[in-house]
């Protein structure tokens, strides 16, 4: 009795963090191949990642949602991040033509994952958005995603979109109104003419 194992094919493009998404997974390729298309070939048990029909790369098969599988053969040397078009110091320098909750973000964002490569889509997606919505907007939303604990690019995206950030602020507290009618406790209610 011959065990056939199952494979499903696809085409991917590999991030600029050396990953590329299966499934809402991620697993690394060696880091020359940034922007390149490879094929992946996997079961479920195995990935198996191809360039122009060469195996790159091989990972287990990974389960939960968000789970990434790096190899240390792949990440780039440190010294390789300075002429690379994303690195960490590119990211911190851009934060600070936006503001401060943009600076805690990226440091909050490095903070979250084993390698900083791993946080470079994230934080793009999300400083990116200060083209479209202005600096300011932007530094309103994260503050307001801090103080609702929901910092993701999802996130921070539908607070832009619906300027939930406004319903915060100072300048929309509901002040207290005047009544027309005296609440003065000599003055009978409605109750007393039943």
């Amino acid at each position: 009795m011959n065990n056939y194992v199952y494979k499903q094919f696809k085409i991917a493009k590999v991030n600029q963090d050396y990953h590329i998404a299966l499934e809402k997974c991620n697993y690394s390729v060696p880091f020359k191949y940034i922007k390149e298309e490879v094929e992946v070939r996997y079961s479920t048990q195995s990935v198996y990642i191809y360039h122009k029909h060469k195996l790159i790369a091989t990972h287990p098969r990974l389960r939960r949602i968000d789970d990434t599988s790096t190899l240390h053969e792949h990440m780039p040397n440190t010294h390789q991040y300075i002429n690379e078009k994303m690195n960490p110091e590119r990211l911190r320098s851009w934060t600070k033509n936006i503001g401060e909750y943009s600076s805690v973000f990226v440091e909050d964002a490095f903070a979250e994952v084993e390698y900083n490569p791993q946080a470079y889509r994230k934080i793009s997606a999300v400083l990116s958005l200060a083209k479209l919505y202005g600096n300011t907007e932007l530094e309103l939303a994260l503050m307001y995603a801090t103080q609702m604990r929901t910092i993701t690019t999802k996130s921070i995206k539908s607070i832009l979109d619906k300027k939930l950030y406004l319903t915060k602020s100072a300048n929309n507290i509901p002040r207290e109104r005047k009544s027309l009618f005296n609440n003065h406790t000599n003055i009978r209610g409605a109750d007393e003419y039943k």
